[in-house]
């Protein structure tokens, strides 16, 4: 795994923009997250700007995402996302979801275009990397045909049963870094019995599982919660998994997926 960022990292979806959101990050920073990932379409910036704001700037990875409607000005929504965060710079941004098939006939020109633009923050200074979400492995393909900056990052789901090995094997030729949005399906895959069963074999939680399976694959999970028990549990990973266990957890079959697929997305494509 790249050491620039951390080995875990902290999730803002569904948070509000409000002060119970800006002190739940705060904990998080206290409690040992040193990235904490959002986006625009939370709609929750202003609230974890606030929290940023009260820590050691230096200490912490800042990751934002750009929101689809923002395709045609990146510079714009980049510099809200920086005002809102309260941030001079951020350090990764991301391209939230590629440009869908399903709507775009033009969806590598348009992905392209797009990334053009990331490319301009980085010269500019206003970010440090940029990359992507949601990017199967021939959008990653394309892009990479013709980009100036190779994509830093790729987030995609990535839970037991829904590992998406092909584009997790892809971006580890690439060198670029895979981190897992939705590693507990909601909680959802805390419950299932092939994850509790190699938890009761450590005496780990089912969560401290997934997140040891995904780091363990270099991989970065990016985890919420509101409690600062969970919090720290999340962070407690002093532990291995074998390899015979890591070979059972990628090997589990389908367990179930969001259904978000970005090639055929018509909802926000």
């Amino acid at each position: 795994m790249n050491d620039t960022l951390p080995r875990i990292g902290f999730g803002t979806w569904k948070l509000k923009n409000d002060p119970d959101t800006t002190f739940i990050v705060e904990e998080a920073i206290r409690a040992g997250y040193a990235l904490i990932d959002t986006a625009s379409s939370y709609q929750n910036e202003q609230a974890i700007g606030n929290a940023i704001a009260r820590c050691d700037r230096s200490k912490i990875i800042v990751s934002g995402k750009l929101w689809n409607d923002d395709r045609e000005d990146v510079a714009e929504a980049c510099d809200r996302t920086i005002r809102n965060l309260k941030c001079e710079y951020l350090d990764v941004y991301l391209m939230h979801w590629p440009a869908s098939k399903a709507v775009h006939d033009d969806w590598e020109k348009i992905n392209l275009s797009v990334w053009r633009q990331m490319e301009e923050l980085v010269y500019s200074g206003k970010v440090r990397y940029i990359g992507v979400s949601n990017f199967k492995v021939n959008q990653l393909e394309s892009l990479m045909a013709s980009c100036r900056i190779r994509p830093f990052v790729n987030q995609i789901e990535h839970h037991p049963g829904f590992n998406q090995q092909d584009i997790v094997e892809y971006c580890k030729t690439n060198n670029i870094i895979v981190q897992a949005w939705s590693p507990f399906r909601s909680g959802r895959s805390l419950k299932k019995k092939e994850v509790i069963s190699v938890a009761g074999k450590y005496g780990r939680t089912p969560a401290q599982i997934i997140l040891k399976w995904c780091i363990q694959d270099g991989i970065i999970p990016i985890v919420k919660s509101t409690s600062p028990d969970r919090m720290r549990s999340n962070l407690d990973l002093d532990f291995e998994l074998s390899e015979e266990d890591m070979v059972f957890m990628n090997s589990l079959p389908y367990l179930g997926s969001s259904g978000l697929d970005s090639e055929t997305l018509t909802l926000f494509g």
